[in-house]
């Protein structure tokens, strides 16, 4: 009876697995990405680094859009926090709509988080990427002219897997 439930449980978790893949891929789809990219070049961090430089380096780019107002984003701070710790990609997060950067920083000692943000203060932007729905991320290769773009919580196996059908 125990394996029947477990069976069930398992079946029920990778359908929503697929389910979610398939509806953030969708939503995705919206993102403009060409030409964008030196919006993101042209930033600097919350800390006042330079974004350029930041990116610059030969490794797959993982760019996230999220919002201090967001409980979905909240949930993905973890997942974004583990992947910063990353040797083999870079990650780029957008603080869209958050007020100024104390606020900004506030939110994340509060929350522990540690990795790269800008400030997308009115959102200018999230607009020229399309973003409709957050969070929503865009992963890059390492030559930065192949994308996945995906809107919705996304798990650290997610990115992961994103990040490795990216670079192939």
């Amino acid at each position: 009876m125990i394996k029947k439930y477990l069976k069930e449980a398992l079946i029920a978790t990778v359908l929503i697995f697929i389910v979610t893949n398939v509806v953030g891929y969708y939503r995705g789809s919206s993102v403009k990405v060409d030409g964008n990219y030196k919006l993101l070049k042209n930033a600097t961090t919350i800390n006042g680094k330079k974004v350029s430089d930041i990116i610059s380096v030969k490794k797959p780019l993982v760019v996230n859009f999220w919002g201090t107002w967001c409980p979905v984003c909240a949930q993905e701070v973890s997942t974004l926090s583990t992947l910063a710790k990353r040797d083999d990609l870079v990650l780029i997060t957008v603080a869209v709509n958050s007020q100024d950067n104390k606020n900004i920083k506030n939110y994340m000692q509060k929350k522990g988080i540690k990795f790269i943000v800008i400030n997308d203060y009115n959102g200018k932007i999230a607009k020229a990427f399309n973003i409709g729905v957050y969070p929503t991320t865009i992963f890059y290769n390492t030559n930065r002219d192949k994308t996945i773009k995906d809107s919705g919580y996304t798990t650290e196996a997610g990115f992961l897997a994103r990040v490795k059908i990216v670079s192939n």
